[in-house]
C-alpha cells in the first residue's frame, strides 16, 4: 500500500513526545508498505528531514515553517474565529505538496497525526483517512486555563471550544479515529459521542533505556521532558517553588535535575535554588535516568501517555507521578508506579517515603522493566495500527 502520513514536526529524532511515536508508526509501516511524510520544517530541523529520508528510505515533504509564518498564521485564526492551532500549523507551501502528492499519485490511505494536521486533507475524499488524535486535546486547553490568569486563561477557554467543535467535525468525517489509552477513550465517548474510537497506545524500547547499569548517587531527584511545553513547564517550577524546600530540609544534600531541550525562561530561574540543576538539551537522557534514585512527574496537565514515564520504567526507575497522570498509563501499569495528590503536603510526604524505603522503591522498578519488556513494545503495540489499517482499507474499497 502507498501510504501519506502527516505529522506537526519531522519525526527524527525520536527525542520528544510527539515525535517519538509518529517515529515508530512509520518505521512499523515503511516494512511493508511506501510512505510519504508530510511535515513541516521547524526553526533548525532542516537537516531532520534529510536524515529521516536518508535513515528510513520514507519521502518526506516538509517545507520551511518559521516563526513568522507561525505567528501570522495563529492571528488569522484567531481573526477567523478558528482554533489558534489549525494556524499554528498552517503552511500554504505544504497544503501544496499535499494536493500534488494526492493529484498525481493514488494512495491507499492517510494517517494524520494530531487534530491540527487535519486541515490538510479535511476536504479530500475517494481515500480512506486515519485520525489520529493520540488525546483529546481540546481538553487540554480547558485545563490550563484553569489554572491560568486573564488574557490566557480567556485565550486557553477559546481555543478549547473552538478546537472540540473541530474535533468533532473531523471524527465525523475521517473514516477512523483513535487515541493514545483506554482513559482518552473515555474522554472521546464523552466529548465525542456517536463515534466509535479505537486505541492506538505508545511503546518503549525497553533494550534501549535498560542498557547502562542503575549507580545511585547520593539523592537526585529527576525531571525529563521537553522544557518549553508548558504543563512540563508549570510542573517544575510547582516543585522546585513549593515542594523542594521540604526535601532539602530532610536531605541538604539533595539534588533535582531537570533535564530537557528549550527550557523557558520560568524554567531556567529554577537553576538559582541551591540543588537544582537545569541541562538544557542533551543528547541522551539515559545517563541522568540511571543515577536516579526517584523520576518525579508532578503534571497539573496532563493528556495522553506520558512517555518519560514509560522511559523512567524502562530503565528501572521508580516513577512518582499523580493519580490522574497514572490513569492515562497502559493497562497493569498504573499499579506499578507510585502516585501522590498534587498538593505540597503530600507529594513531599510520599517522596521523602520513597526516599527513605530504598527497598519497596526498588522492588516496584524491576516489576516496572518487567512488566514494560513482556508488555510495552512497540512490536507489540503497534499490531493495532495494522489491523487498523487494515480495516479501513478493506471497507474503503
Amino acid at each position: 500500500m502507498k501510504i501519506l502520513y502527516l505529522c506537526q514536526r519531522i519525526p527524527f529524532p525520536p527525542d520528544r513526545g510527539d515525535r517519538i511515536p509518529v517515529y515508530h508508526q512509520i518505521q512499523r509501516l515503511r516494512k511493508t508498505h511506501e510512505v510519504v511524510v508530510g511535515s513541516l520544517a521547524h526553526t533548525g530541523t532542516r537537516k531532520n528531514a534529510e536524515m529521516l529520508e536518508e535513515e528510513s528510505g520514507v519521502k518526506v515533504l516538509a517545507p520551511d515553517h518559521p516563526r513568522w509564518r507561525q505567528l501570522s498564521g495563529t492571528l488569522l485564526a484567531f481573526l477567523r474565529g478558528r482554533p489558534l492551532s489549525l494556524g499554528y500549523f498552517r503552511n500554504s507551501a505544504l497544503q501544496s505538496l499535499v494536493d500534488v502528492e494526492l493529484t498525481e499519485s493514488r494512495f491507499d490511505a492517510v494517517i494524520v497525526f494530531s487534530s491540527s494536521m487535519a486541515q490538510y486533507v479535511e476536504n479530500r475524499r475517494g481515500v480512506p483517512q486515519i485520525m489520529h488524535f493520540c488525546d483529546v486535546d481540546s481538553l487540554k486547553w480547558e485545563s490550563l486555563a484553569r489554572t491560568s490568569y486573564w488574557p490566557m486563561r480567556w485565550i486557553y477557554r477559546r481555543e478549547s471550544r473552538t478546537l472540540l467543535a473541530y474535533e468533532r467535525k473531523i471524527a465525523a468525517t475521517f473514516d477512523a479515529s483513535c487515541v493514545v489509552s483506554r482513559n482518552e477513550a473515555e474522554l472521546f465517548r464523552q466529548y465525542i459521542p456517536g463515534i466509535i474510537v479505537d486505541i492506538l497506545e505508545n511503546g518503549v524500547d525497553a533494550n534501549y533505556f535498560s542498557t547502562l547499569s542503575r549507580k545511585i548517587d547520593g539523592i537526585n531527584i529527576v525531571f525529563v521532558g521537553v522544557m518549553d511545553y508548558p504543563p512540563n513547564a508549570e510542573a517544575v517550577v510547582f516543585f522546585s517553588r513549593h515542594v523542594w524546600s521540604a526535601i532539602r530540609e530532610v536531605y541538604p544534600d539533595a539534588r533535582f535535575t531537570i533535564v530537557g531541550a528549550r527550557p523557558a525562561k520560568s524554567v531556567l530561574g529554577l537553576a538559582s535554588i541551591p540543588g537544582i540543576e537545569v541541562t538544557g538539551y542533551v543528547p541522551d537522557v539515559r545517563p541522568y535516568l540511571a543515577v536516579a534514585t526517584v523520576s518525579i512527574a508532578p503534571l497539573g496537565t496532563a493528556r495522553g501517555v506520558q512517555n518519560k514515564i514509560l522511559e523512567a520504567m524502562a530503565a528501572g526507575v521508580p516513577v512518582l507521578t499523580t493519580p490522574d497522570v497514572a490513569k492515562g498509563l497502559p493497562d497493569g501499569a498504573e499499579a506499578l508506579v507510585f502516585t501522590a495528590e498534587r498538593s505540597v503536603e503530600a507529594f513531599a510526604h510520599t517522596l521523602l517515603d520513597l526516599i527513605e524505603n530504598d527497598a519497596v522503591r526498588e522492588k516496584r522498578a524491576v516489576d516496572a522493566v518487567e512488566f514494560i519488556r513482556r508488555n510495552c513494545g512497540w512490536d507489540i503495540k503497534l499490531r493495532a495500527l495494522d489491523t487498523l489499517l487494515g480495516r479501513i482499507v478493506k471497507s474503503g474499497c
